[in-house]
């Protein structure tokens, strides 16, 4: 896959602090990623004894029914807590495969490094995804995933798309809907949802400056379809740890430039 062009040159400084930020130490983050990694393997195998408790209580009332029934009932109780179960796994799996994607942003050492972490993180949940760069007015193309069909990712200017430049500018997310009779958004045809989807543009912010922008794509959640992964929480998730960590990289740079010896 083509890694992309060079990150454009800018100038970061250390983003203030915001009332409604969290703010981690460093030394904080493993402990917290170990934390969740610990309640992850503590509930997996929570699920593993539950499950064999339900086979093992169906084998039970089976041997002891001399008949060789079972009640509708009964089986049906079971078939719930299995139901309920399964749901929690898929949870479960969902939260491991954040902290997965989250440790492969801790792991890269470089700006590029980071942002190929950030771009495979969020293909994990979604199904398109495209990292652009920010360079002055133009969008370029950094890295893609699942555009199998359709239009490709390819670079821009940015004052060619009204949302899109608003994005930037105001460093919001902007949600664009595959709806029909939903209001259209200014944004380029590869940041145009597929059937029954819908898209999300993030920015990438670092030193209050946003530096890239991801756009992800996947299923619509509609009130008719609850089972349907928040997926985009999921992407907004990896893009705030992304930023964490490109100014994390750029700021230990620049201390080491300021006390390397002359």
């Amino acid at each position: 896959m083509d890694r992309g062009p060079p990150l454009p040159s800018c100038v970061l400084r250390a983003d203030p602090i915001r009332d409604n930020d969290v703010v981690l130490s460093p030394q904080s983050k493993p402990r917290v990623k170990e934390a969740v990694e610990r309640f992850v393997a503590r509930v997996r195998h929570n699920m593993d004894v539950h499950l064999e408790t339900l086979a093992a209580d169906l084998v039970r009332v089976i041997q002891e029914d001399g008949a060789g029934t079972v009640s509708m009932d009964r089986l049906a109780e079971m078939a719930r807590s299995a139901s309920a179960l399964q749901a929690h796994e898929g949870k479960i799996d969902a939260l491991a495969k954040i902290v997965g994607a989250m440790r492969m942003l801790d792991e890269a050492v470089s700006l590029k490094g980071i942002l190929e972490a950030l771009g495979r993180g969020a293909a994990g949940e979604a199904t398109r995804v495209a990292v652009m760069l920010v360079d002055a007015d133009t969008l370029r193309h950094f890295n893609d995933y699942g555009y199998s069909t359709g239009p490709r990712p390819t670079d821009l200017p940015l004052e060619s798309f009204s949302d899109l430049a608003r994005a930037v500018g105001d460093r919001q997310r902007v949600a664009v809907s595959g709806a029909a009779g939903s209001r259209p958004v200014d944004v380029p045809a590869f940041m145009r949802p597929q059937p029954a989807h819908s898209g999300v543009v993030i920015p990438v912010v670092v030193a209050n400056a946003v530096v890239a922008v991801v756009y992800a794509e996947g299923p619509d959640r509609q009130a008719a379809q609850p089972a349907v992964s928040p997926w985009t929480e999921h992407v907004e998730v990896l893009v705030r740890h992304a930023s964490s960590r490109l100014e994390n990289v750029t700021s230990r740079r620049t201390v080491e430039v300021l006390t390397k010896p002359a």
